[in-house]
């Protein structure tokens, strides 16, 4: 990574906690005002860029994210946000540039024995896309998670209604305090089984359960409101044909792993 990048991105970090700081002690003389939305940003840098355990881009990525909830009622609430991956190097020649841009709008309620659910919209947007071969796509996604369960278990489902791509996953998050280093300090590890009727891992076209992504992560919260973390992104390819096709892509093997460093802030 170049210095100005390392400099750059330590200042946005600097500037993140400086924020967050200050609104936690603008909340504690004054009471937030209802029409003032929670916010949460984010800053990552991740050693390449994957999805669902396939390698989209080989080289580092820097990415930035900010989302604005309203808490309509103690059990229903509306959010936008946006997501902002810059490419580190030239790999994809977009040296240095926004290579994607990622929009959202959605609402999360709540239901009787703990059942947690999130509808998104979500626009995504390539800049590098000049001569306009339709890559941007639009999908909706329904995310329900059972909180009160042990390793509360969910389900996402997502449609590229365009595209007519139709892919879920079942998931499952174990969490742990590490009370016993420090009580800051914790661990978690969510683990995703995909299945898709499309191409998102390769050139195969079938319908497959098709990868299955582990992320083990360790966070430690600086204060309330800001932590920092690091973790790994590791994805297998569990079906055959999915698996012939990421061992012929240059960027891609039957198992792919990177890891990433992590700074949110909320306020």
């Amino acid at each position: 990574m170049k210095l100005n990048k390392i400099a750059v991105f330590a200042l946005s970090g600097l500037l993140l906690a400086g924020t967050a700081m200050a609104q936690e002690e603008a909340a504690e003389e004054s009471d937030r005002p209802a029409w003032l939305p929670s916010l949460e940003l984010s800053l990552d840098h991740t050693s390449r860029y994957m999805s669902e355990g396939n390698v989209g881009n080989p080289d580092p990525i820097n990415t930035l994210s900010l989302t604005a909830e309203w808490g309509i009622t103690d059990n229903f609430a509306f959010h936008i946000g946006g997501v902002s991956i810059i490419d580190e190097t030239n790999a994809c020649d977009h040296d240095d540039n926004v290579e994607e841009w990622d929009w959202l709008a959605g609402i999360t309620f709540g239901l009787p024995g703990g059942i947690e659910v999130n509808i998104d919209y979500i626009y995504y947007n390539y800049p590098w896309d000049e001569h306009k071969h339709n890559v941007d796509t639009k999908e909706y996604e329904i995310d329900v998670t059972a909180t009160e369960l042990p390793l509360s278990p969910g389900i996402v489902f997502v449609h590229d209604f365009e595209n007519d791509v139709i892919k879920a996953n079942v998931n499952v998050t174990y969490e742990q305090e590490l009370s016993f280093i420090s009580d800051k300090l914790g661990f978690e590890c969510p683990v995703e089984l995909w299945v898709g009727n499309h191409q998102y891992t390769g050139s195969t076209s079938h319908t497959a359960v098709y990868s299955v992504c582990v992320q083990p992560t360790l966070n430690f919260a600086i204060t309330e409101n800001i932590s920092i973390g690091t973790y790994l992104q590791m994805g297998w390819a569990l079906d055959s044909r999915v698996r012939r096709d990421w061992k012929e892509d240059e960027n891609n093997c039957a198992f792919n792993i990177c890891w990433g460093l992590n700074l949110t802030a909320t306020f």
